[in-house]
């Protein structure tokens, strides 16, 4: 292929003001402002090759429901003349930053991070110049851990040990990827980076922050890439966590200059060309949803869920509850807070169930891939579990295949059919936790939703190479 290939990048801020910061809308989670992290930025990176051009874009924000990622895109779109279907938003997941608002009320973080995302578009379009591209992985080991240990009762337990996730042999993904991008003189327009462990070193009471990619993306910028913007993508991680986990700020940045180190001389060596194709694509899978519980299940879930509240009064240290559990030293009003939500749905979706509606008995999600050369980038809108990162690297056709999660929407946590038979908080109540946002899937994932999801990114993979 002959056509040139062109690169370009922007970047914008989206520290909020303090007004724009609505900590209601998470049950346990806030971020404070008299503190600060690493800063909170959008960055995209603009990719053009003969008449295509794909949009990479990195936002430091928890998640992007799709109405969100829609709206986004439109304004990418009407902006830059990129189609949305080629463009791909990914949000880092840092659990220290502000969450979006629901656009049907005053969203006025929204609205300022979507005007920041635009402009940082157009800049990336307008600075492309004649580029090259280089790809490279190292592997991190003590970095991350499985949360989801399996217990002897068939269930599985939310640990918050990193010494216990190790223990268990829950597999994690050891792979740090990257790209650069150079001009044609060697000099770095861009850099990209994956890591598929969640940001969410702090989680509560957090001091606002992009966490670990913010630490280690800034570092990287800095000191190997000439000031050029490094994009962070969070992998298939829904099951795994970062080393450690409730911890400090500092544990946060600690981690993400670890990562910069293993990463900075990788970056330098990477050998950047011209690359033989460029190639993109969008599937919309419907994944199969489980049927409703039965009105007596839900009774059964909800007199269980209003007895433990009750009981937390007695006996603090109480910790299980519909077979997940919250952490044993939290404070009595944390656990009624982040267990009142799981009553509250089993009681609406009784109502409802009482009324004669219907579910639906999947749900679609939209995959996007991106290829460049033989690396697959395929995005997913949900929490995929690393067991399916790896087993999408491992059957793809490709020399090397990422899956990112949390890009363009969030549709909650999806793992292998094992896991979802264990249930847990990921794989059974999350959605319980959206209520928010009905357009959010409404029950959770059936068994065989995994390997749907597996067979089309391959099948996608290769109807594109073919």
């Amino acid at each position: 292929m002959n056509d040139l290939f062109l690169a370009g990048a922007g970047v914008r801020g989206i520290m909020p003001d303090s007004e724009m910061i609505n900590n209601s809308l998470h049950s346990c989670m806030t971020v404070r402002l008299d503190e600060q992290g690493s800063p909170l930025l959008v960055k995209v990176l603009a990719l053009t090759m003969g008449e295509r051009t794909l949009l990479i874009a990195a936002l430091d924000t928890l998640r992007l429901y799709e109405v969100h990622s829609d709206l986004m895109r439109r304004s990418l779109a009407e902006a830059t003349a990129v189609p949305p279907e080629d463009i791909a938003l990914c949000a880092s997941h840092s659990h220290s930053t502000p969450i979006l608002e629901p656009i049907e009320g005053p969203c006025p973080y929204f609205n300022f991070v979507m005007q920041q995302l635009t402009q940082a578009a157009v800049e990336a379009c307008r600075t492309r110049r004649p580029a090259r591209i280089g790809q490279a992985v190292t592997h991190v080991v003590g970095a991350s851990f499985n949360q989801r240990v399996p217990i002897a009762n068939g269930g599985v337990k939310f640990t918050r040990d990193f010494r216990e996730g190790l223990a268990s042999g829950r597999p994690i993904d050891p792979r740090l990827n990257l790209i650069r991008i150079d001009d044609e003189h060697g000099k770095p327009i861009a850099g990209w980076i994956r890591f598929a462990a969640h940001p969410a070193c702090v989680i509560f009471d957090a001091p606002i922050s992009a966490e670990y990619p913010g630490y280690l993306t800034e570092y990287l910028s800095r000191n190997v890439a000439g000031g050029a913007p490094i994009l962070y993508a969070f992998g298939a991680a829904g099951d795994v966590n970062c080393v450690p986990m409730f911890g400090k700020e500092s544990d946060a940045q600690k981690l993400g200059l670890n990562l910069a180190q293993l990463a900075a001389p990788l970056f330098e060596e990477t050998k950047t060309q011209m690359p033989r194709q460029m190639l993109a694509g969008r599937w919309v899978v419907d994944l199969p949803l489980d049927c409703p519980p039965s009105l007596d299940e839900l009774q059964q879930e909800i007199d269980e869920i209003r007895g433990f509240i009750s009981g937390l009064d007695r006996d603090p240290q109480l910790e299980w509850v519909i077979g997940i559990n919250c952490k044993k030293d939290w404070p009595v009003e944390k656990k009624k807070s982040h267990v009142i939500e799981l009553a509250e749905w089993a009681e609406r979706l009784r109502t409802t169930l009482e009324s004669g509606r219907t579910f639906p008995r999947s749900w679609p999600a939209e995959i996007t891939a991106f290829i460049l050369d033989d690396l697959g980038l395929v995005f997913y809108p949900g929490e995929p579990f690393t067991e399916l990162g790896l087993a999408l690297a491992a059957r793809s056709p490709l020399n090397e295949t990422l899956l990112m999660a949390h890009s363009n929407g969030t549709e909650g946590y999806l793992g292998t059919d094992e896991d979802r038979r264990r249930r847990g908080y990921e794989m059974y109540t999350w959605h319980r936790y959206q209520k928010r946002d009905p357009r959010c899937r409404p029950l959770p994932y059936a068994l065989g939703a995994g390997e749907v999801m597996l067979d089309n990114a391959v099948g996608l993979i290769e109807d594109l190479i073919k």
